[in-house]
């Protein structure tokens, strides 16, 4: 099992980082080198996964390293909220978009607040979402084994 997932890791990475390689290549720019980046610190990050899970204490022994990278792993994604209060920002106040049955609630609690505080309501709730997403995942990792 653990050579089906390391097969499956290099067959997505290379993919990947060759899709990224290639962006880079015909349209260079930040975006593109940051996307890169992050293709190579998930190709690291998933690696160590794959290699912490399989050791012979497993995800659940006294030194597991699993959750030290999984934590890492989930770390960049605390910025796609405070990516969508930049975009607010940006753009001077919070503008609904087409609302899906799961996100309905937020869509609706994003325009309370923007009614009741004005751009600035969706704008703090969203940073505090990142911030703290971050926070939370910071905290975690410093209980977690990383030898």
């Amino acid at each position: 099992m653990r050579t089906f997932f390391l097969l499956l890791w290099g067959l997505l990475s290379l993919l990947i980082s060759t899709a990224a390689l290639r962006e880079l290549w015909l349209a260079p720019s930040a975006a593109s080198g940051f996307a890169l980046l992050l293709v190579v610190y998930y190709i690291v990050c998933f690696f160590q996964l794959i290699r912490a899970a399989y050791l012979p204490w497993g995800l659940m022994g006294a030194y597991r390293r699993s959750g030290y990278w999984l934590c890492l792993i989930l770390l960049p994604l605390t910025l796609i909220p405070l990516h969508a209060a930049y975009q607010i920002w940006e753009q001077g106040g919070y503008v609904a978009v087409e609302i899906s049955r799961r996100a309905e609630w937020l869509h609706q609690l994003l325009g309370w607040l923007q009614d009741a505080l004005g751009y600035l309501g969706p704008l703090l709730v969203l940073s505090a979402l990142g911030v703290g997403m971050a926070l939370m995942l910071l905290r975690l990792l410093r209980g977690q084994v990383a030898r």
